[in-house]
């Protein structure tokens, strides 16, 4: 009887040993090591990322390894080291790669579950679309680069909400030393968001990506857009025929720029140059709509060759919810594209900061496909030929379009 009992117990010690070595939850998790790659430049910026950084690895017990990269060095790295092993597990990237990098097996679509519902509400819905192609998301969204009003506190007070507001006190603010406005309007970049507030468009969108065979350069609305741009220049002479980037920059960095349409990564630039710079979303236009600027948003991509992209996706989501106050402080270009963020002390205390995340939810993607590359220089020539005056909104449109379309057509 007792060697019975003896060997019950036995085999209860060993069914239970069996079970416990059976449940993945008693193993003990192994730590990754996790790969980024960025190009983020400045050395504040840098700090800010590996504070986060950290803070993600002491709560998973994770490591990550911070690489920093020039930009273009970055980006050129991507097609020649992901294939043979040899790159990051995430990686910074700009959302304009999408479509080619989707296509080419570049980048790994995210899990489904990576962002819940709670936060994906919390994105600007454009910062989503904008790493999102074929309806599958290829990316976080982190920061945004886009085209806002930037003023001289000392020349104005209180910006106006308005275009007709604009082009008043632009005219009461001009002398012979001072601009009271100023836009590269003969740049597409720069002048889109008039054409876009007009119902503009250069590709049109079909079952959640963009049409290549849609172009919508030379349209009437497209035109309209333009064709009110240009008052600016030849009805109220606001903008002089020499304009050019050293131009509007050297000007307001002197003081002699009351306001001006320009890329919001430029205002610490001038604000270490001695100017108080305020930001202020592009005022409504004539027709009631808000303008809706390009933008360039920059996310965190997951390396489809990584062994660790479960950890990867799970970093990026963190960079995405975590980062992007500190980011701000750290440059104010670096717009976050979290509209949550508008709750948080450091952004709401400060009107420029709420304008530039405000601008973010009116701006729209630069279109996430390879033809885009194709459009630009046909686009710029129909800028520069209307501001020239060499040639009309009409006939500049309808060659940017055709030129388009041979390109696509020629690339196939």
């Amino acid at each position: 009887m007792k060697v019975k009992i003896l060997l019950l117990r036995v085999f209860m010690i060993v069914g239970v040993l069996l079970v416990a070595f059976s449940l993945p939850a008693c193993r003990p998790q192994e730590s990754e090591n996790i790969i980024l790659w960025t190009y983020l430049s400045t050395q504040q910026e840098m700090e800010t990322l590996q504070n986060v950084v950290d803070t993600w690895a002491a709560e998973t017990g994770n490591t990550v390894e911070v690489i920093q990269y020039p930009y273009f060095e970055m980006l050129g790295k991507v097609e020649t080291t992901f294939p043979a092993g040899e790159g990051p597990d995430l990686f910074e990237y700009p959302h304009t790669n999408v479509g080619i990098w989707s296509e080419a097996g570049l980048i790994a679509p995210l899990p489904d579950n990576a962002l819940s519902e709670e936060e994906l509400a919390n994105y600007q819905i454009s910062g989503l679309n904008a790493f999102t192609t074929a309806n599958t998301l290829y990316g976080i969204p982190q920061i945004a680069d886009t085209v806002i009003m930037l003023y001289n506190k000392a020349l104005v007070s209180d910006p106006p909400e308005t275009m007709e507001e604009l082009v008043i006190m632009a005219h009461q603010l001009t002398t012979d030393d001072i601009y009271g406005f100023l836009l590269l309007d003969d740049n597409v970049w720069f002048s889109w968001g008039f054409i876009s507030g007009y119902g503009g468009y250069i590709f049109g969108e079909q079952e959640g990506s963009y049409n290549p065979n849609d172009i919508g350069v030379f349209s009437k609305n497209t035109a309209d857009g333009m064709d009110y741009l240009m008052t600016l220049r030849n009805e109220e002479g606001l903008i002089p025929t020499d304009l050019d980037w050293n131009v509007i920059t050297g000007k307001f960095t002197e003081g002699k720029v009351a306001m001006m349409f320009m890329n919001a990564n430029q205002a610490s630039i001038y604000e270490e140059a001695g100017i108080d710079v305020g930001i202020a979303v592009l005022p409504q236009l004539p027709n009631g709509e808000m303008p809706h600027p390009m933008i360039n948003f920059h996310g965190w991509g997951v390396n489809p060759y990584s062994q660790k992209q479960e950890a990867a996706a799970q970093l990026a989501v963190y960079l995405g919810a975590n980062l992007p106050v500190s980011l701000f402080e750290a440059s104010n270009g670096n717009i976050p594209v979290r509209s949550d963020v508008l709750t948080d002390p450091l952004i709401a205390n400060n009107p420029d900061a709420i304008a530039a995340v405000q601008q973010v939810g009116y701006g729209q993607p630069v279109p996430n496909i390879s033809e885009m590359s194709l459009a630009w220089t046909p686009l710029d020539n129909a800028f520069k030929l209307v501001a020239r005056g060499e040639e009309s909104t009409v006939q500049a449109l309808m060659e940017a379009s055709e030129a388009i379309r041979q390109a696509i057509e020629n690339q196939e």
